[in-house]
């Protein structure tokens, strides 16, 4: 080691418990900042319930595409794999069960590049399309074809349906020492004032930073634990990837309901569930 090295590594050895501790200070922060917001959504929980649910409709889709890594492949409309921390766009996984509650989601994509693009091609490689980079990828992986018809979709690609929701949350506040303690960490708080803030919020290519970084939700999942207590039964995106729509799916909601989701081809021996609907959602 040479002694233009070693100061380096004696300040970079150094800075560790400051940065643990100041790590430690952001995820406390970030816990305080997330149950502030969510005691002034639960004042109002039933207003953005409807808010959201009015604005659902029929959704027919055929010939969707769904993506699941192998370990799934006797189970491609199983839910298991959106629970792995940190979950998915508009589900929470396991994050921190204890502080936030996780809930499911089945993911589609309109066509079958999306869908291996949403599940492996999360490279930032410039020279590849995300289709390619995640031909690319040794994983292996299972894709269906499915079709199916859902009773109350929500498309948060068209700022009218979100009007509501934002109206009644735009008005909402951070007490002054919750802000103060975010200007001393350097946090930017950027509380949801208009619809297309939502709208980029919901579409956020780097949404894993929040959970990973914070070990808290991000805004999209958020939205989607509102939209599931909502009776909403899926939302409609698109990908941030290649720009195609993309579905989150609550079959939770299935079960007063006539929508199902089924796949399209014969399936092989020891397929567990072909079709979901009200017989099966749970």
């Amino acid at each position: 080691m040479s002694q233009h090295d070693e100061p380096l590594d004696s300040g970079f050895i150094a800075d560790i418990p400051k940065s643990r501790a100041l790590y430690e200070r952001l995820r406390q922060f970030h816990w305080e900042y997330y149950s502030e917001l969510a005691y002034q959504r639960s004042k109002i929980y039933d207003s953005l319930k409807s808010s959201l649910r009015e604005q659902a409709e029929r959704f027919e889709f055929s010939k969707w595409q769904r993506a699941v890594k192998y370990k799934y492949a006797l189970d491609p409309l199983g839910t298991s794999g959106s629970l792995v921390d940190p979950g998915g766009r508009f589900n929470i996984g396991g994050i921190d069960p204890a502080r936030y509650p996780v809930f499911p989601a089945l993911y589609l994509a309109s066509d079958k590049g999306t869908a291996l693009a949403e599940l492996l091609g999360r490279s930032t490689t410039r020279d590849l399309t995300p289709e390619e980079v995640a031909l690319a990828k040794p994983d292996s992986i299972a894709a269906v074809s499915a079709s199916g018809r859902l009773e109350a979709v929500l498309d948060v690609r068209d700022g009218s349906n979100l009007t509501a929701f934002v109206t009644l949350i735009k008005g909402f506040r951070l007490p002054p020492a919750l802000a103060s303690k975010a200007s001393r960490l350097g946090f930017p708080l950027n509380i949801v004032r208009t619809v297309p803030q939502l709208i980029e919020l919901l579409h956020m290519s780097l949404w894993r930073n929040w959970p990973a970084l914070f070990d808290a939700p991000a805004a999209s999942q958020i939205f989607g634990r509102i939209s599931l207590d909502s009776q909403v039964e899926g939302i409609l995106y698109n990908s941030v990837l290649t720009e195609k729509p993309c579905l989150a799916i609550y079959h939770q909601n299935f079960q007063n309901s006539s929508s199902y989701i089924e796949l399209d081809d014969p399936v092989p021996p020891g397929l567990t569930v072909r079709r979901l609907d009200s017989s099966n959602c749970k």
